[in-house]
């Protein structure tokens, strides 16, 4: 096959591609890419088993014809070219279904291996129960606000996902590692005629984060039956498989009983807590919450380090001592984008919501921080 393109779509597809590949296989249908010619149209599918990504993109060409290439090789390639428009032509050689794949440009030519043998078929997926559509940087919001939350504990198959719970106009992303958890509600017209939940893999996820350009709607398609999803964006399509296990309840774990509220400079506070843990032993910070302010510390005792801030804030109860892992409030703080935000607290031993305060787009975020245990 022979068609002709500039080098920076190309790349950019490839390298869309290769995230749908593991970082080490044996197999060589699971670390290619496979490349489809008909006509103006060049397809490029990738798949490691349980994630398929095919995309394609326009191209000179009235030619036709199927190659496989391995796809780190090609990504490396290409991404390391000037831009340009190129030649890229396949030519038999004496091995069975072995060919030759050449690049040729107005500076030089370079060649890689190919093949041109059976490989893995887009994957196609009968009936869904459920789809929607989303804008696109909706959809990344979703997956920035809840992937960091999803747990990477294999022990906890059902965690290593985000839960999308989908009604009729409502879809509710969830993730936790069963010590912080966020929930993240929007209003949206669905074809569900009643709740429908899935857990997609953070790992699907992310590939679909990272996907996502400009404010293109994506059509996620969901088989429970089959136990896939699939999202179109563009000329993009992502199937993976569902994590076919059952999500805890996670609104059993949220406390109705947070009669204690602090509200808080998230910014403020989000450099206080980076600036203080440097100097924990474990990775806590203590917060001393009173009516008007609040201290931020940490020590080190075996390095005879310690550190303390005190910010304002609004409190109207009694002082509390609270301890946190600071990187789950770090992190948490970072994922808001309100100017203030609320703590929810009861004792020193319950969990505590964090909300956005005084931002209406954000009333439908919530995260859950379990405290730790401090030494007094």
């Amino acid at each position: 096959m022979k068609f002709t393109s500039s080098i920076k779509p190309l790349s950019e597809a490839v390298s869309n591609a290769v995230l749908a590949l593991p970082p080490k296989a044996t197999d060589f249908r699971y670390e290619s890419i496979t490349m489809t010619l008909e006509k103006k149209t060049l397809s490029l599918f990738a798949t490691d088993g349980d994630v398929s990504f095919t995309t394609s993109i326009v191209v000179e060409s009235g030619d036709k014809g199927t190659v496989a290439l391995s796809a780190k090789r090609l990504q490396d390639i290409l991404r390391n070219m000037y831009d340009a428009v190129a030649e890229f032509k396949t030519e038999k050689k004496d091995g069975e279904g072995e060919v030759s794949f050449s690049i040729k440009t107005d500076r030089g030519s370079y060649r890689i291996a190919g093949s041109i043998s059976k490989s893995e078929k887009e994957e196609k997926i009968g009936n869904f129960d459920v789809e929607f559509s989303i804008a696109g940087n909706e959809l990344k919001k979703i997956a920035d606000t809840t992937l960091f939350a999803a747990s990477t504990d294999s022990m906890r198959p059902a965690m290593m996902g985000v839960l999308l719970e989908i009604q009729p106009s409502e879809l509710r992303a969830v993730s936790t590692d069963g010590h912080r958890l966020v929930r993240l509600i929007k209003p949206l017209e669905t074809t569900a005629t009643d709740k429908v939940k899935a857990i997609v893999p953070a790992r699907v996820l992310s590939i679909v984060q990272k996907s996502l350009s400009g404010d293109d709607d994506v059509k996620v398609s969901i088989s429970t039956k089959e136990s896939k999803v699939q999202f179109v964006i563009g000329a993009t399509k992502i199937v993976a498989g569902l994590i076919a296990e059952n999500y805890p309840n996670y609104e059993a774990v949220i406390p109705l009983e947070n009669d204690k509220q602090m509200i808080i400079n998230r910014t403020n506070m989000l450099g206080a807590v980076k600036r203080v843990a440097r100097f924990s032993s474990r990775g806590d910070v203590r917060f001393q919450i009173e009516p008007k302010e609040i201290r931020i510390s940490a020590e080190n005792a075996d390095e005879g380090s310690a550190a303390e801030e005190t910010l304002p804030c609004e409190f109207k109860n009694e002082n509390l001592l609270i301890g946190f892992n600071a990187k789950f409030i770090e992190d948490a703080l970072s994922h808001v984008e309100a100017e203030e935000v609320k703590f929810e607290l009861s004792t020193p031993t319950r969990a505590t919501i964090i909300k956005p305060h005084g931002d209406e787009k954000n009333d439908n975020l919530l995260m859950l921080v379990m405290p730790v245990r401090i030494n007094v």
